[in-house]
């Protein structure tokens, strides 16, 4: 299959330093992979099933916003017929950024976190619900959208 370049010349591959969400290589990165999806006539969903994802972290990751595993960059790279090394600044860290739905979110947590974390310490005891061990899901049903976090809970413990 025919790889079709993307220009990342500025780019250092031999970097670990992340780049911003708004430098110039990754928004253009990010422009020409999610232009080449399109073009390819992918969903997130469709991409998500080829590479063994949920369609949530390839989103993140066409978004910047997720790290870029080797084995998945191997199959990214293929899906959408490009030279892996192309996904190089993928691959490190993200400096993640905000978003009017994000901000929602962050609200969300900002007004139900307390209820949450005393149901989740009248339920489990005293510990945390992991951001690490986590899956998260979102399905659409009719005009609402339904998010499901799936957390490991993580108890204190005493020494």
């Amino acid at each position: 299959m025919h790889r079709v370049p993307i220009e990342v010349s500025s780019l250092d591959m031999n970097t670990q330093t992340p780049a911003p969400p708004t430098s110039p290589v990754l928004t253009d990165l990010l422009d020409e992979l999610r232009d080449r999806r399109r073009e390819l006539g992918l969903s997130l969903s469709a991409l998500a099933e080829q590479l063994g994802r949920s369609p949530i972290y390839v989103g993140a990751v066409l978004s910047g916003q997720a790290q870029l595993g080797a084995q998945t960059a191997t199959k990214l790279a293929s899906a959408l017929s490009i030279d892996e090394s192309t996904l190089a600044p993928l691959t490190v860290p993200p400096v993640r950024n905000s978003d009017p739905l994000v901000y929602r979110l962050h609200e969300l947590i900002d007004v139900y976190g307390d209820a949450i974390r005393e149901w989740t310490f009248e339920t489990f005891g005293d510990g945390i619900l992991s951001a690490i061990d986590l899956k998260i899901a979102i399905e659409r049903r009719g005009e609402r959208a339904v998010i499901t976090l799936d957390s490991k809970f993580l108890p204190y413990k005493e020494f």
